[in-house]
């Protein structure tokens, strides 16, 4: 190291560089460690804001001896991070945007590595950089994915991070929602951390409510997509976090089922169907089916709101709630070209969903079948079974709805072959359809001939 010094004295680059090259760090012992450590880090602040590209390279390769060299343990991290100036030293270059990215980037990768197992050193680097870190993750820069990772192994060994898990999953959403948004891959260490606070740790349970409704909104469509990964099925969602949302949808649910329509209307009605969208994803996939299965009050809050939005569907033509059954808006609504826009309203797919939860949720569950029978969530379900182009699959969902509720179950037999036709059912999607040519020819009713 003593040549390497001389050299760069005397501005003899390449020769600094042939002897960083040369250093092996690895085999460094501590006792000469804190010297070696000194001149790296000053041939690294003599060099970093060269334009000179030699000098650029010693800047490079004296902060890759440095990381490297955290890997040789706790004394080692922590001799390098308590240098004189080191902190403020690089937190002045890093948010120095004349400094060359690469430079910048690995400062900062410098300190991902002192952090690693580190809860004393996690902590300075918070006290020195926090609002720097934040912003690297919120902005989704080339930072983004080593201030993740600073952050999260300051999470996970319960350092003093100075701000609620609350407003951390705020920051992580903000990334993954402009992230989706841009149609990108979200960083690494920004999916590890906001999966590690849905699977491993409890800790957002008590904090859920104050997350912004933007942001509670975000997180839920996020392990909505969870959910339904079959590669995540082996991680599932911590329980503590899965029934606090359980019990959440059906105490919200329940104040929807029992204010005035224009409740629909506000933002927790909104947060109630995403709720609802990942509960019925959940009533199928291994292991949150083996509790929502068992829970009486949870079919009960489905079947409810199943009748309640028919009802309103039925009492009000012109609502999001009204199925749309006509086959020449279907087919615009396949096709893109419908000016009722209806794949953007929140009622899009909530009935198709609610009768998919019964219909799993119903499966041998002599419980939910007879519950289904008592509070005329049958007859509801049975009304489902029609094309409608505000709920895909409904129809199908319906039919599997009633095969489960019907198998081995006698009394809900009984009550569907005791159905008495008084009349075809009101369908505006075919009032007719004659046969031309070997084809079959389908008229929307608004058409059809008298």
């Amino acid at each position: 190291m003593n040549d390497i010094s001389k050299h760069l004295s005397n501005a003899d680059f390449e020769a600094a560089l042939k002897g960083l090259n040369e250093l092996n760090i690895s085999n460094c012992k501590y006792e000469n460690f804190q010297k070696e450590s000194d001149e790296l880090f000053a041939s690294f602040m003599l060099c970093h804001g060269s334009s000179n590209d030699t000098q650029n390279k010693i800047a490079l390769k004296s902060l890759n001896l440095l990381k490297r060299s955290c890997a040789l343990g706790e004394t080692f991290q922590n001799e390098i991070i308590g240098k004189k100036n080191f902190l403020s030293g690089l937190k002045t270059i890093l948010e120095d945007e004349a400094i060359p990215e690469n430079v910048r980037i690995n400062c900062l990768q410098l300190l991902a590595n002192l952090c690693v197992q580190n809860r004393l050193n996690q902590e300075a680097i918070l006290r020195e950089l926090k609002d720097f870190l934040l912003k690297s993750i919120e902005s989704n820069c080339c930072f983004t994915n080593a201030a993740t990772m600073i952050v999260y192994n300051a999470f996970i060994y319960k350092a003093e991070l100075g701000m609620e898990v609350d407003e951390l999953l705020e920051v992580l959403l903000t990334n993954v929602e402009s992230n989706r948004l841009a149609q990108r891959e979200t960083p690494e260490f920004v999916s590890i951390f906001v999966e590690y606070l849905a699977c491993e740790s409890n800790e957002i349970v008590d904090h859920y409510e104050k997350v912004s409704f933007e942001k509670r909104i975000l997180f839920l469509r996020y392990l909505i997509e969870y959910v339904r990964q079959d590669d995540r099925r082996s991680r599932p969602l911590h329980p503590d976090l899965f029934k606090h949302l359980l019990n959440d949808f059906k105490r919200k649910s329940d104040c929807v089922l029992k204010t005035v329509d224009s409740y629909l209307d506000q933002k927790n009605t909104e947060e109630v169907f995403t709720l609802l969208l990942l509960m019925s994803d959940a009533t199928c996939v291994h292991p949150y089916e083996s509790f929502i299965r068992a829970d009486g009050a949870l079919f009960l809050n489905l079947g409810c709101l199943l009748r309640q939005l028919q009802t309103l569907g039925k009492t009000d033509r012109d609502n999001i709630f009204a199925p749309v059954q006509s086959i020449g808006e279907i087919l615009k609504v396949k096709q893109g070209t419908s000016e009722l826009n209806i794949e953007q309203d929140i009622s899009y797919s909530l009935k198709s969903a609610l009768v998919k939860a019964l219909a799993n949720l119903s499966y041998r569950n002599k419980k939910n079948q007879n519950l289904a029978r008592e509070m005329d969530i049958m007859a509801a379900i049975l009304d489902c079974a029609n094309l409608d182009a505000r709920n895909p699959l409904i129809k199908e969902w319906s039919i599997l709805a009633i095969r489960n509720l019907c198998e081995d179950n006698l009394e809900n037999q009984k009550f569907v072959a005791s159905l008495t036709k008084v009349g075809d059912a009101e369908n505006s999607l075919i009032t007719e359809y004659t046969a031309e040519g070997g084809t079959i020819r389908i008229r929307d009713g608004s058409t059809a001939s008298q």
